[in-house]
């Protein structure tokens, strides 16, 4: 067993990712088929459960063979994964839908088994969103798994809370409440199956790297070819993080990658970082209003670099294949 684990340790992020993805679905996979043969017998519900957990397992299993495979294969595995994930979110609005015209009755199972069942849903969200900072610049299909488990946690919190409301119910009927909440979380799906789609053509994800020739010296204005680095300010966000473009100059070439300065996060003093996790609640929405404008700014980065060096007399030299 120290043997396996000691192995374990010594993998990158990236083989973890995998082998965790792995037997997440065969263990996600069984559940889901004993969900949907108890539904046949029992509780049609189960059945849509599990329908949605079969595309959500069918959008991971594209994702692993995806980083898998050689790279021509990158936008036919990118497509799948986000039909996938599309049709599982539009499946789950049509069945939290249902909740407005059939009133569905969830079993009251008791106090300890909702707190674990809240317990585990917390920290698979927990998870999902460390995950998710933690697959910075790994390339598409690790950040895709990790976009996949936050949509499972979102699901997974709301199973928790239907549980929680109808504890509270005397008649045992779910608040309608909660078929917004599950059409909210069903929206968001779909949203993230659009941003899987189309984040290749638009995010700095595998196309940091670029090279310049200048072709045309009398219309640069930008950079000084007389050797050394220069950086290039992209977008700019005191909070988050500058974007920048870093690079050498040689002779009449410029070389270099598209990177993202340190957070404010990263450069606070302790006692401000614990002042804000106690703020956290109050923070946390101005931090995601933030960091949602801060995308839609920072868009395509890469095409806009290309652009700019071209208003300047530079050309792009294709990247190696």
């Amino acid at each position: 067993m120290g043997k396996w684990i000691r192995k374990y340790r010594e993998l990158s992020f990236e083989q973890k990712t995998i082998r965790k993805t792995v037997i997440g679905l065969c263990f996600s996979a069984v559940l889901a088929c004993g969900k949907l043969m108890i539904g046949l017998f029992t509780d049609y519900n189960l059945i849509s459960i599990a329908v949605c957990t079969f595309g959500v397992l069918l959008a991971k299993l594209e994702c692993v063979l995806g980083a898998r495979a050689d790279r021509p294969s990158f936008e036919k595995r990118n497509l799948l994964t986000a039909v996938f994930l599309f049709l599982s979110g539009v499946f789950y609005i049509g069945f939290m839908s249902r909740m407005f015209f059939i009133e569905r009755r969830i079993k009251n199972n008791g106090l300890i088994p909702v707190v674990l069942l809240a317990f585990i849903s917390f920290c698979e969200l927990g998870f999902a969103i460390a995950g998710l900072i933690r697959t910075k610049n790994k390339g598409h299909f690790y950040r895709n798994i990790k976009i996949i488990n936050f949509c499972v946690a979102l699901i997974a919190i709301l199973t928790t809370q239907m549980s929680i409301l109808n504890m509270q119910s005397e008649t045992g009927v779910v608040s309608i409440a909660n078929a917004y909440s599950g059409i909210g979380i069903g929206i968001f799906i779909v949203l993230c199956a659009g941003y899987i789609l189309i984040a290749p053509k638009t995010s700095v994800i595998d196309r940091e790297h670029h090279k310049f020739v200048l072709r045309d010296a009398r219309r640069n204005r930008l950079i000084g070819m007389k050797g050394g680095t220069v950086e290039l300010l992209l977008c700019r966000s005191v909070i988050y993080g500058d974007f920048l473009f870093r690079a050498k100059i040689g002779s009449d070439t410029v070389e270099g990658d598209i990177v993202r300065g340190k957070s404010l996060w990263k450069r606070m003093h302790i006692l401000c970082k614990i002042l804000c996790c106690i703020l956290s609640e109050i923070l946390l929405i101005v931090w995601l209003i933030g960091r949602g404008i801060l995308f839609l700014r920072s868009l395509d980065l890469p095409r806009r670099l290309e652009n700019r060096m071209r208003e300047n007399g530079f050309e792009p030299v294709p990247a190696d294949p």
